[in-house]
């Protein structure tokens, strides 16, 4: 063998070595769906609807078949940081997936029978009727059947409880709860159900709920940048959540509940969450390991019961409908000051999803819309650009503006009554009507429009004061300015009424 061969063969050698070198230390996912695929149009689409709503930040995913066509990172995702693929977000509801997921992973197993009352494996289970108690499933609780309102669900939002029995604590606070239906018998999504799956899968397995997900799905799937501790997740550089506050984005610590953990408060990245879509698309598969069998998954898409939506039905943890004329799979995750949406087309093995580091009655649905729109990008269709749906828009707004404007406009036309009669120096010597008139009636209306602010609203929203003031501080600024103004205006006017009031003279004898 001559010199030059030699050289020329270190070199092949050489090369070939560097080139193995580099395609072990490049994620799986690096290598794009099509050499020449071109995603110019899903980042024109991003950036303009992202300074349309002047979002903070946003992570973005795209898979088809069992490869990441593309993970990006859009904005901040803190001070002076940019999200990346990496940027852990906290997904919302999204992690009821991931719930479902392990119990379907332990019915496999021979561990739970869905079909099974939930007494079966918490004993001591119960709601306010004792006949419901043992008539919930963990079939009804997947499917949200089981009876139980949207509006307990939302009852612990804003708890912070960190205790290793926060997840016991909170089921163990249904036992009064009374159930809107029968068990089976309607869908009723509430994320109490998904709670009480957690415990489901940290009894049944003898594991905590947060090192069984740890263990058998975020590990097998290689989701090495999610967490279910926030303290973990911000060590790791979390984004910060945002709330909006009559339209400016504000950052915002909010309190970790680990107590609805199984149904909330899983927090990941886009990178990661491309690697769980591969699984969904593709019969539980990731690479060379399989987290659920194809009759496992296949069971998680199936339409089990109809929602409220015409043409939309709710499987475990999965709505399943149509979007723009596709069979697809999808939902959506909302937490205080994030929000997620991912849509999964089955049959053309495509799958988005969308992050986002703020929440608000401000863009109401636009993460939804925005992932929609990549969708369309994607599959050679031209995206809609968010609009804001005005008429929920105004429902929901118009429930908590008309209430606090009638409120002042109270407050300011007996103002300006009693400044009339100030004025007018009318004798303050009164009888019983004038009472009723001028302290009696005002008061009654005072107490009327409290109980709206402070009780009705809430009760419509299905939200504790405490939970409007985390999700929707610019409507519980409202709320609460109206109320104290009600109050303030309702106790001086009184008093000072009273105090006009002369007493009368003593006949003379």
């Amino acid at each position: 063998m001559n010199t030059m061969t030699r050289i020329s063969l270190s070199l092949i050698t050489l090369l070939m070595v560097c080139l193995m070198a580099t395609t072990s230390i490049l994620p799986a996912y690096a290598t794009p769906l099509q050499a020449d695929a071109d995603f110019s149009a899903v980042d024109a689409y991003v950036k303009a609807q992202m300074k349309s709503l002047n979002t903070p930040g946003l992570a973005l995913a795209i898979v088809r078949g069992d490869q990441v066509a593309y993970v990006h990172g859009y904005g901040e995702a803190g001070l002076e940081r940019s999200v990346t693929p990496q940027t852990p977000f906290m997904i919302g509801s999204t992690t009821k997936s991931f719930t479902a997921l392990a119990i379907m992973q332990l019915v496999e197993a021979g561990q739970i029978e869905l079909d099974a009352p939930v007494q079966t494996y918490l004993s001591w289970f119960r709601v306010a009727d004792p006949l419901a108690s043992a008539q919930i499933t963990v079939r009804h609780l997947l499917n949200q059947t089981s009876g139980f309102s949207n509006a307990a669900g939302l009852q612990e939002e804003v708890a912070h409880d960190l205790s290793d029995n926060a997840i016991e604590t909170s089921v163990r606070r249904l036992a009064g709860v009374n159930l809107v239906r029968s068990p089976g018998t309607a869908h009723e999504y509430s994320n109490v159900n998904f709670t009480i799956l957690g415990l489901i899968v940290q009894t049944v397995s003898g594991q905590s709920y947060e090192s069984y997900v740890q263990e058998h799905i975020f590990a097998p799937l290689e989701m090495r940048h999610s967490f279910t501790s926030q303290d973990k997740a911000m060590q790791d550089g979390m984004a910060t959540g945002h709330v909006t506050w009559f339209g400016i984005h504000l950052p915002k610590d909010m309190p970790f509940n680990r107590g609805n953990l199984p149904n909330g408060f899983l927090i990941c990245s886009a990178e990661d969450m491309a690697r769980y879509l591969i699984a969904q698309l593709n019969d539980g598969r990731y690479g060379n390991v399989s987290v659920l069998s194809p009759q496992g998954v296949a069971a998680m898409h199936q339409p089990a019961v109809p929602t409220r939506t015409p043409g939309e039905y709710y499987g475990m943890a999965w709505y399943v409908g149509t979007l723009d004329g596709a069979p697809a799979v999808y939902h959506s995750g909302e937490n205080a000051n994030f929000s997620t949406h991912i849509i999964l087309v089955p049959e053309e093995k495509l799958g988005v999803v969308v992050m986002m580091n703020t929440h608000g009655l401000a863009g109401l649905g636009a993460f939804e819309n925005i992932t929609e729109g990549v969708l369309a990008a994607v599959r050679g269709k031209q995206p809609r650009p968010y609009e804001t749906p005005m008429k929920e828009f105004a429902m929901l707004a118009g429930s908590v503006i008309v209430p606090a404007v009638l409120a002042f406009a109270w407050i300011a036309w007996m103002a300006c009554r009693f400044i009339r009669r100030r004025k007018q120096s009318v004798s303050a010597h009164r009888g019983v009507l004038w009472v009723v008139w001028v302290i009696v009636l005002p008061l009654i209306v005072d107490l009327g429009l409290l109980w709206v602010l402070l009780l009705g609203i809430p009760r419509l929203w299905g939200l504790p004061l405490s939970g409007m003031a985390a999700f929707l501080p610019d409507m519980f600024t409202l709320v609460i300015s109206s109320a104290v103004a009600v109050v303030g205006w309702g106790l001086a006017r009184t008093v000072l009424t009273l105090r006009s009031v002369k007493p009368r003279p003593q006949a003379a004898h």
